[in-house]
């Protein structure tokens, strides 16, 4: 009897599992130059915004222009080099006969070409813009960001890519990227120091600082010009023969530039919000730009001093302001709030030089000569008697010592005991006086105030 024998499935016969194709987009964004087109955005746009975050984070308006400077200056002529070095790629790995026997046409072949750097050098872009609004967002206290100006930046970015790519496809020149780097630059930040209208056509020129927005349609029409320019290009070159396919995204670029060139500053206008003011219940009242609204218990703590001693004196001022406008009767400008300076990430850097130059303000005078120094300077001290006011007091002392200057020594004891005076008046006796002070403040008539 026949051991019966087990029949194996032919090997062959097996179904294999079907094998997934991948477009070859993908390849070259996964293990192409797209990583080193993202790593190198972003840390070109992250670095120098970090090394200037005290001067952007707490204003949403301030980290969107330099968020936006970075990308114009820094980000544009990066990307632009990354573009030059991915067209000229193929020359430097012999592949140019393989591309024109290729199936698609020039402009695909172009397009699958440049997608990679594309994608890379906006994923840069995106993640360096994510960090700088997210930094921001803690220390913020009104407003909100704008989506329009980071959308025009990225369209700016991903046209100066493909710009790049056809200068890299046309000029045969290993330094040639470095090169258009250096050219995007200077063609970028120079129309900025110049008076002429054109200057607006640059991306790299604003108006009126962080507290300004552009008009609604200013990003679209600027996102509008360079992708059209660069389109023009791209077709120009995919075209050849058929040049004139490039003359309507010409039509759009220069349908673009009329407005800007004609609206010029007037395309930025004070945010809403930097008209108005907020202010405490204090005497006197002390106000900030709404704005900056989130500082206002901090600069009122700062003043607190000041305002206690100033309540209940006759014609003392009536509130402090913000906006640079204070012109009217019993109103005194403050310090200005300065980020990065005065103010840093949403909090005062120095509030007790914030104090002192307040009440400075209360007592200067915009004269020739300074006949009555000796009592302003006491009344300042007075009304800020905090440590930055006593020292500065002091080092003047000790320096006319050592310099052995008599008559400032002389002035600084008799801006001592003309502050001694001040402070042992009495309270009534001491309001009054200031009274007769303050109605003659900010005069050069000093016919009128009284002495120490």
């Amino acid at each position: 009897m026949s051991t019966p024998t087990l029949s194996q499935p032919s090997v062959a016969g097996t179904p294999q599992p079907e094998r997934r194709t991948h477009h070859p987009l993908y390849a070259e964004v996964r293990s192409g130059p797209a990583r080193w087109a993202a790593l190198a955005a972003f840390l070109t746009l992250a670095l120098p915004l970090a090394a200037k975050a005290a001067y952007w984070q707490g204003s949403w308006g301030h980290t969107q222009l330099q968020l936006h400077t970075a990308a114009v200056l820094l980000g544009g002529p990066l990307a632009a080099a990354a573009g030059c070095w991915q067209g000229g790629r193929e020359h430097r790995s012999r592949t140019t006969e393989l591309r024109v026997c290729g199936t698609r046409g020039p402009l695909a072949q172009f397009l699958v070409s440049a997608a990679p750097v594309v994608l890379g050098v906006l994923a840069g872009y995106v993640l360096a813009a994510a960090g700088a609004l997210t930094a921001t967002w803690p220390y913020v206290s009104s407003g909100r960001p704008h989506a329009s100006l980071p959308a025009a930046d990225a369209t700016f970015l991903a046209a100066m890519t493909m710009g790049g790519m056809v200068v890299g496809r046309l000029v045969r020149w290993r330094l040639a990227a470095p090169a258009l780097a250096g050219f995007a630059y200077v063609a970028l930040a120079l129309p900025t120091h110049q008076k002429s209208a054109l200057r607006f056509l640059s991306p790299a020129t604003t108006h009126g600082g962080g507290d300004a927005l552009p008009v609604w349609w200013q990003p679209l029409a600027m996102a509008a010009w360079t992708a059209g320019l660069a389109t023009a290009a791209v077709l120009a070159y995919a075209a050849r023969r058929h040049w004139y396919a490039a003359l309507p995204a010409l039509a759009i670029a220069a349908a673009a530039a009329v407005p800007l060139v004609r609206t010029g500053e007037d395309m930025w206008h004070l945010a809403p919000a930097g008209k108005a003011q907020v202010c405490n219940d204090s005497s006197p009242r002390v106000c900030v730009n709404a704005l900056n609204r989130g500082l206002l218990p901090e600069v009122s703590r700062a003043l607190s001093g000041i305002t206690s001693r100033l309540d209940g004196v006759p014609n003392a001022p009536t509130r402090f302001e913000d906006l640079h406008r204070a012109s009217r009767s019993g109103e005194v400008e403050l310090p200005t709030l300065y980020l990065g300076q005065s103010v840093v990430r949403g909090a005062l850097a120095e509030p007790e030089q914030f104090a002192w130059e307040a009440a400075a303000a209360l007592t200067s005078r915009d004269c020739d000569t300074f006949p009555t120094q000796r009592t302003d300077d006491a009344v300042r001290d007075w009304l800020a008697s905090n440590s930055l006011s006593e020292r500065r007091r002091q080092t003047a002392e000790e320096n006319a010592r050592q310099w052995g200057n008599a008559t400032a020594t002389a002035d600084a004891k008799a801006g001592a005991r003309a502050l001694s005076h001040l402070t042992a008046m009495r309270d009534g006796q001491r309001r009054a006086w200031l009274g007769r002070y303050f109605a003659t403040a900010g005069r050069c008539d000093v016919s009128g105030v009284p002495t120490l």
